[in-house]
């Protein structure tokens, strides 16, 4: 189930300025509101086991009534009491992007029957979950790649797991590069993406010293077009540590031109100028589509 809103690619109201408003709303009207906290939600994958994911932000229903785009974490005041139905729509940064947040299409709503009462507290706990017949293309890395190598001089080598994140299997994704491996570039293998035509996402985990490029592939009037299209910024942080990161890439824009066939996408790491090593590991590489 989701719920309307004036687009799903569009920015989100600054949640700030929303929550005074909703607070200020419980106050005008007398109102004493009960509140409930999110805790960090969590998506499931069919077999149950815990999937890769990085929701930022929650739109909130209490008996199908909007209350606001939240932060997990935050302290929602509802003007709701008793036995209430509370639903949430997960959110996400598209292209990684602070300032562009969206429902992200392919979680469904999670919902939970809540007893309210006013001035207290109820604790949510939401596990999401993928909506059913969707299209995938999984580059796990635990059983090889799904990459073929194009006009580069590095390669991405699999390593052992140091499980450092949700949902790694056995190996995962490295790229190194140096001033005699100045640039990787990994495209799509397998059946191309011909068919796609409505929303289609690219999850991706990774960390990394250096830009990672994120872009498109596809043949159009018999003529093979590459498109960049979105860098993943480093990770590394001022202490040394360079911890993991997801993005979500909003493939269906750079592909929606008409015409275009053989549509792939490829991720790419160069040497920046200067630099004479450079680090990207990437695992959970997933194509979603419907």
């Amino acid at each position: 189930m989701r719920y309307p809103h004036r687009n799903t690619m569009t920015r989100a109201l600054p949640l700030v300025g929303l929550c005074c408003c909703l607070l200020a709303a419980c106050k005008k009207e007398g109102a004493i509101p009960a509140y409930i906290r999110v805790a960090p939600p969590v998506v499931v994958a069919d077999a149950g086991q815990e999937a890769s994911s990085k929701i930022t932000d929650l739109w909130v229903y209490v008996n199908d009534q909007p209350a606001g785009v939240w932060q997990p974490g935050r302290r929602i005041p509802l003007v709701a009491n008793g036995n209430s139905t509370i639903k949430l729509v997960a959110g996400v940064r598209r292209n990684g992007i602070t300032d562009n947040r969206i429902q992200y299409p392919f979680y469904a709503t999670w919902q939970q029957q809540v007893h309210l009462v006013p001035e207290q507290t109820t604790t949510l706990a939401p596990e999401f979950q993928y909506f059913t017949n969707l299209n995938y293309w999984l580059a796990d890395l635990n059983t090889g790649q799904r990459f073929d190598t194009l006009n580069c001089s590095a390669t991405m080598q699999l390593v052992p797991s140091d499980s450092t994140l949700v949902d790694q299997g056995a190996q995962y994704g490295r790229i190194v590069l140096d001033t005699d491996h100045t640039i990787y570039r990994g495209v799509s293998s397998g059946d191309a993406f011909t068919t796609t035509g409505g929303a289609a996402f690219l999850e991706m985990d990774y960390r990394s010293d250096t830009r990672l490029l994120v872009g498109v592939r596809y043949l159009a009037a018999g003529a093979q077009y590459e498109v960049a299209y979105v860098y993943a910024l480093p990770t590394k942080q001022a202490d040394g540590s360079m911890p993991w990161n997801k993005i979500y890439v909003d493939l269906a824009e750079p592909w929606n031109v008409p015409g275009a066939l053989d549509k792939r996408f490829f991720i790419k790491a160069e040497l920046e100028a200067g630099a004479t090593s450079g680090l990207v590991e990437v695992d959970n590489i997933k194509l979603v589509r419907q």
